[in-house]
C-alpha cells in the first residue's frame, strides 16, 4: 500500500465524516420542525374537544325588503373564545356582525350578535351557522 492509497483513504474518510455531520443537521432540523407541529395539532385539536357552543335564540326584526337578526349564543365548552374572530353564517352566506360585549367570551357566557339589512328572500325558513375559529359551530332555523 503506497502513500497515494492511504491519501486516498484519509481523504474519503474526512469526506464521510463532513457529510454525516451536514446530514445530522439538516435531519435534526427537519426533526424538530416535526416536532413542533405535532405539538400545534395536539393543542388545536385539545382546544376543539373543549370548545363548544349552543345557539339558544333567535329574533328577527322584520322591515320591508331587509330584517335583522339577533343571535343568542352560549359558549358552552372550556375555552375562551374571541368574539370577533367567529363566522356567521345566513342561508350559506357569511354575513358581517356586531356584539356590544368585548372581544374575549368566557365559558358559560351568553353574548348576542346583530346581523343587519338581510334580505328576506322567498324562503319561510331561514338557517343561522356560527361558527368558532377552530370550527366548532351550531345550527338553528327561524322563521321571517
Amino acid at each position: 500500500m503506497g502513500f497515494e492509497t492511504a491519501a486516498v483513504i484519509a481523504i474519503f474518510f474526512v469526506s464521510a465524516i463532513i457529510l454525516g455531520t451536514s446530514a445530522y443537521t439538516v435531519i435534526s432540523a427537519s426533526e424538530e420542525r416535526i416536532d413542533e407541529a405535532n405539538d400545534l395539532k395536539h393543542e388545536m385539536q385539545v382546544k376543539r374537544l373543549q370548545t363548544d357552543l349552543n345557539i339558544t335564540n333567535t329574533t328577527t326584526d322584520n322591515s320591508s325588503d331587509t330584517y335583522n337578526l339577533t343571535v343568542t349564543v352560549s359558549n358552552s365548552g372550556s375555552v375562551t373564545l374571541d368574539s370577533g374572530k367567529l363566522d356567521v353564517l345566513i342561508n350559506g352566506t357569511l354575513m358581517s356582525y356586531s356584539t356590544s360585549s368585548p372581544d374575549t367570551w368566557t365559558p358559560d357566557k351568553i353574548r348576542n350578535f346583530t346581523i343587519n339589512n338581510i334580505p328576506k328572500g322567498s324562503a319561510s325558513e331561514h338557517r343561522v351557522k356560527v361558527t368558532t375559529e377552530n370550527g366548532i359551530s351550531d345550527y338553528a332555523t327561524y322563521p321571517i
